[in-house]
This record gives structure tokens, sequence and C-alpha cells, in this order.
């Protein structure tokens, strides 16, 4: 049996018009299915290993407790108040945006930690999605499912997924804005994209002030494409809330944020503010960071000199690629990059991390793929597979790796949970932490305030307002500053060494002045205490056994604690402690 002869194709010119309409529509159409079967592909991965990564723990930081303690501030009164503070200030560091998010979960019936994770889930899957839409637009579905599923699997994006912060929210808001100017630079374009990536840059600096460089992008492209209407609105809206911000925060003694910015460490006051030969010096340390160590680690999980090189090749091939991209077209992306990426770079060391790092790595990544990909079509037209092959391998496997890693810590911190409580995943030291905030929330007088190592979670644990103990030595910054915020009470610690370094020596050096009200002991032999602070000298109470060596101090009077205890529920992985502790 002969060979069947292959039918030439018809050449265009002997085509009728409705033949070639035909065939465009058809290729159209197939180009949407593979966009939606890209898009479906992206989204269900994305869901799913967010969602098996997930671990139900709290988190201890600082930052998760304030936001949620704002949120119930909004919810309760109305007001913008740290709670947690024994002066209930009200709050100049953190934006508003994100709290009232929280505020608004809690109004629909959100209690427990796991639905307020939710949230942060929520927005770093839409960051991703987003980070799709945008890539596709740009270089089609194959680049953008291979920048997606980079993404979500980097171990900085599951990272934030994880936590009760404000990164996701932003991160979410700020690749929308990029994403809506791209469509705004595409003419014709409606309306609704402009205003509607206008007041995601605008939502999104009131939840990281770490916004304003997109701001200025916003402005500054407005300006190059001399839409002076567009920016002269856009100014508006930016300014009048930006304004009350301002006025808000100088009634209060000024911005938190513009005096630590100046410090040379925000974590220790005294070591005082940085020069003008400082900042340079910390723009180089932040470089050098950024580039071989955060950047880098948040993608994959390499270490030592071959995440340097990694870094190093990774920016170096970003900024190429920018270059480039620069040299085709100029939209809000191309202002945004630089602008943030030198934002980061002057900010206190001590703030260096990939969490800051957040909004840069879709842009980083889809710079220094596009320059890959496009230097490898130059050599031959099938190398850029090769290309992303190599994305995979490098960047894909390992971070895949990784996070399988995570999959086992969160099914086997779930156990814990289920056993020992929400907080039994953390250290002795912090769950002695723990029982010490609910001994505090159930027999402290009300009106107490306590000088505690994390303040805001103290708090969120206990109902008690709280400040952090000052990092001095010196007893008589203790005592003063105790005076000075009605603080008649301190916890000393072991959630790190911070406690025994501080409260430790001032215990040490004037043990009359204290007395032992309970003692927390964890089951490696270690105890956090809560001692009273004797203004009045020592009590005539006979002495308490020792708590630090050869320390010992007397038990305190009687009226330090209620006549009668609190009733507290226990602490439960499914209710947020601050929601269900009556205020003393």
């Amino acid at each position: 049996m002969g060979k069947r002869k292959k039918r030439a194709a018809r050449p265009k010119h002997s085509r009728s018009p409705e033949e070639v309409a035909y065939e465009a529509a058809e290729e159209k159409r197939r180009q949407r299915r593979l966009a939606i079967g890209a898009a479906v592909l992206v989204l269900g991965v994305q869901v799913a290993a967010t969602v098996m990564a997930l671990n139900p723990a709290p988190h201890n930081g600082g930052d998760n407790a304030g936001y949620l303690s704002l949120a119930h501030s909004l919810v309760v009164d109305g007001s913008y108040v740290e709670q947690w503070d024994p002066e209930a200030r009200p709050h100049t560091k953190y934006p508003p945006v994100y709290p009232t998010i929280l505020a608004g979960a809690m109004v629909l019936g959100a209690e427990g930690w796991g639905a307020f994770k939710a949230i942060s889930v929520f927005f770093i899957v839409v960051s991703v999605f987003v980070t799709f839409l945008w890539a596709l637009d740009r270089r089609g579905p194959g680049f953008a499912v291979v920048l997606a599923l980079l993404l979500a699997f980097s171990p900085a994006f599951l990272w934030s997924s994880r936590w009760i912060l404000s990164d996701p929210p932003f991160l979410a808001l700020t690749l929308f804005s990029l994403w809506a100017f791209h469509h705004v630079a595409r003419e014709p374009s409606p309306p609704a994209w402009l205003w509607a990536g206008a007041a995601a840059a605008i939502l999104a600096t009131f939840t990281r002030t770490a916004g304003l460089p997109l701001v200025l992008a916003v402005g500054g492209w407005l300006a190059l494409e001399r839409r002076w209407k567009s920016l002269a609105i856009f100014g508006a809206a930016f300014a009048l809330p930006s304004g009350l911000w301002w006025l808000r925060g100088q009634s209060a003694g000024g911005a938190e944020y513009v005096s630590e910015f100046w410090m040379i460490n925000p974590y220790d006051p005294d070591l005082g503010n940085v020069g003008v030969g400082g900042l340079v010096s910390r723009v180089f340390e932040n470089l050098n960071g950024y580039v071989f160590t955060h950047i880098p680690a948040g993608l994959a999980p390499y270490r030592g000199g071959v995440l340097a090189a990694l870094g190093l090749a990774l920016v170096g091939a970003a900024v190429v690629g920018w270059g480039l991209r620069l040299r085709r077209e100029r939209t809000v992306t191309e202002l945004f990059t630089p602008l943030y990426f030198g934002l980061i770079l002057v900010w206190p060391v001590v703030w260096s991390g990939d969490r800051f790092a957040l909004p840069l790595y879709p842009l980083l990544l889809f710079y220094a793929g596009e320059a890959l990909v496009d230097g490898a079509r130059h050599l031959h037209r099938r190398l850029p597979w090769a290309v992303a092959a190599l994305a995979v391998t490098v960047l894909g496997i390992p971070a895949v790796r990784a996070w399988a890693g995570l999959v086992h810590e969160a099914s086997a911190c779930a156990r814990v949970v289920e056993e020992s409580g929400p907080f039994g995943c953390y250290s002795t030291g912090f769950q002695e932490f723990t029982l010490a905030a609910r001994w505090v929330g159930e027999n402290l007088p009300d009106g107490a305030a306590v000088f505690t190592r994390k303040p805001r979670i103290f708090y969120t644990l206990s109902g008690v307002p709280s400040r952090t103990y000052p990092l001095s030595r010196d007893p008589e910054r203790f005592f003063r500053e105790a005076r000075d915020a009605g603080v008649e009470y301190v916890v000393l610690d072991r959630v790190d060494q911070l406690g025994g370094l501080y409260v430790g020596s001032v215990v040490g050096a004037r043990p009359e002045a204290f007395c032992s009200l309970i003692a927390a002991r964890g089951a490696d032999g270690g105890r956090t205490d809560v001692l009273g602070i004797l203004t009045t000298g020592a009590s005539e109470a006979p002495a308490a056994e020792s708590i630090q060596g050869e320390i010992s101090i007397q038990a305190c009077p009687a009226n330090m604690v209620r006549e009668v205890a609190r009733e507290l529920p226990p602490y439960s992985a499914s209710r947020l402690p601050l929601l269900a502790l009556p205020r003393p």
C-alpha cells in the first residue's frame, strides 16, 4: 500500500475572506481555551499547595497580635487605639486598611486563628493569580504558568500565607494595581482600569507604608503620559487621607515609622540615629543581604555559595530584562520596580528579609525569565523550552521539596495542637509565657499593667495591658519607666535571652524591690516568673524560693491579686483569646 500524499495547504491568497475570518476566529477561540485551562491549572495548584502547607499554630510575633488588637478596637468602640498599652494611645504606626479587613471578618463572625489566617491565604492566592494574568498578557500562557507555579511553591509566598500579617493584602493590591495599569497603557482601554489601579495603589499604601513607591510610580507614569487631569484627581485622592493620617501622627507625637527609620536599630534605641555615612553603609549592607541571601532564599532553599550565585544570576538577569523591557514600553511596573527596591535598601538592616521583598519576586522572575528566553530564542527557536526546564530544575524542584517539608511540619503541628493546645508547637519558654499570661488575666486586679517581652501577644492572651520592659540593665531607668506607665508587675520570661539579660539583671541588683506571685514551670525544668514591683520598699512577707540562681525575693502581699479569680475559657485554636476574655 503506497503512502498517502499530504495535501498541500491552500495559500492565503486563494482563500476567501470568510475562510480567513473563520480561521482567525478559531485560532482566537483556541488561545482562549488554552488560557482558561492554564488559569484553572494555576489556581487549583496554588490553592492546594497553600492550604496543605498551612500551619495551625498562631504566629508568636508581635505584629500578628497587634493587628488583631487594632481590629478588636475598631469592632468594640470604633476607635483605632493600642488596647495593649496601659495608656491606650492612638495608634500611628500601622495604616488602617488591614486591621479594618480583620475587623470586618470579626463582625461577620470570624473567631478562630484559622479564620484570620484564611484571609492571608486568600490574598496570596489572589497575588499569584493576578501575576499569572499580568504575565499572560505580556508573554503568553506558557511563560505565565511557569512564573505563577514558581511563586506558588516559593518559600517566601508560602511563609506569608501562614500568618496574620499585612504583607498578603499589600502584595495583592500592589500586583493588581500594576496589572490594571498594564491595561491602561494599552490604548484604548476603559477608564475603569485606570481608576481601579489608582484605588489599589492608594489602598496598598494604607495597608503598608511601603506602598509609597507605588504611588510615586503611578503619579510619575501619569505625568510622563501627560494625563494631567487623571494625575490631579489621583493626587487629591491620595493627599486627603494622607494628610489626615499625618495629622493624626503629629497629634500623637509623630509617626513611629519615621522616627524608627532614622535609628541605627529600632529594637535598640540606645544605639542612636544614623547619619549620612551610615545611610550609605546601610544601602550596601542591605544590597548584599537582598541579592545574596533574602531574595534567592525566598525562591529556593539553597545555602552558602550556591544561594549567593543564584541571587547574583537572578538579579543580574532581571536588571538586563528590565532594561530591555524599558526600551520597548514604559508602564507603571517599570517605574515601580527600581523605586521599591531602592526603598528597602535604605530601611534599617534589622528590618531586611524576604517578606519585605515580596512584591519584587514576581517582577524579578518575570524580567529575568524574559531576558533569558529572548536571549535563547536568538540562538535557536527551541532553546526557550530549555530555559523553562532550567528554571523548573533550579528553582521549582527544590521549592517543591521544601514545600513537602512544610506540609509534613503542618501535619505534625496539627496533631500537637489537637493534643496540647494552640501553642503546643512552640518552645517551652513561649508556652510558659502563655501560661503566665493566662494566670495574669485570671488573677490580677482591674487596672493592672505589666512589663513583658511581647506586650501585644500578652494582651491578646490575657486582656491585661502591657508594655515592653526597658531594654536596659539600669535599675533606675526600669523603676522610672514603671512609675511613668503605672506598671506594678513584670514577667521574667524565657521567650528569648532578653528577659534574663535585662529584667534578670535589675532583679539581681534590687531584689528587695520585687516580690513573687507565680512561677509557670516548663517541661525542661525552667520557669517563667510573674513578679510584683514594690514601690514602697520590701514587704514583711516571708522570702520565697530562689528565682534566678542565688537570688531570693519575697512573696507578694495579698492585695496584689484578686480576692476571687476570674474564670477564663481555656485557650483554643478555634477562638482568639481576646474575643473570649472579659476585659479586666
